[in-house]
């Protein structure tokens, strides 16, 4: 059955009934968490048959993670597309920009990954995936240096402005605030790296 699921998943008729239900998920959460919600409620919600529901997904938690994983490859694509170096302002303003405009043009899908994120995992994942981008500072100083931590400050402070930022209401453009962490990367690692550089 999982085979048969996977083969029809782009199946136009498959993407409509995923739609209506994940809709329906974002209705009902906006009063619920997951735990209070019922596959007959959402189900019901979506004027979708329960059979159908369970032919996509185990059960609700299961389709959380599912909706997770997609958001992430979405994501990833995002990441991915960002071939220039970070190591520069501008740089490093063109990939915070592709972050910032993807929560933006994807808002809905991002508030709900951000308030359903299971045990913060998506979260953990996204963290991995920037550093492949943004040079992981515990390769580059000693285990007892302060500054190994430098890569994992800019990042959180990173997710932390865009989640401000949409809380918000998005006002600034995703340019300019790309430009602000952009400077407060680059000027102020700089720095920090010539401050840490022959920390014993």
């Amino acid at each position: 059955m999982a085979e048969h699921r996977k083969m029809n998943n782009n199946d136009r008729r498959v993407k409509r009934t995923k739609k209506a239900l994940y809709d329906a998920l974002l209705i009902l959460l906006k009063d619920k968490t997951i735990n209070e919600i019922t596959v007959t409620e959402l189900t019901t919600k979506a004027d979708v048959n329960r059979a159908t529901f369970y032919f996509y997904y185990t059960d609700l938690i299961d389709m959380l993670q599912q909706i997770q994983n997609d958001a992430f490859e979405a994501f990833k694509q995002v990441i991915q597309k960002a071939t220039i170096s970070v190591s520069t302002i501008e740089g490093f303003t063109e990939y915070a920009e592709r972050l910032f405009s993807y929560c933006k043009e994807n808002e809905a899908l991002t508030r709900f990954i951000i308030n359903n994120d299971i045990n913060n995992q998506l979260y953990t994942y996204i963290k991995q995936l920037m550093l492949t981008n943004i040079p992981n500072t515990k390769e580059v100083f000693a285990e007892n240096n302060p500054a190994k931590y430098l890569s994992n400050y800019v990042i959180n402070a990173m997710i932390g402005v865009c989640i401000d930022w949409m809380d918000d209401g998005m006002k600034i453009p995703a340019r300019d605030l790309a430009e602000l962490c952009a400077n407060v990367y680059i000027n102020g690692s700089y720095k920090t790296k010539q401050l840490y550089a022959s920390y014993e």
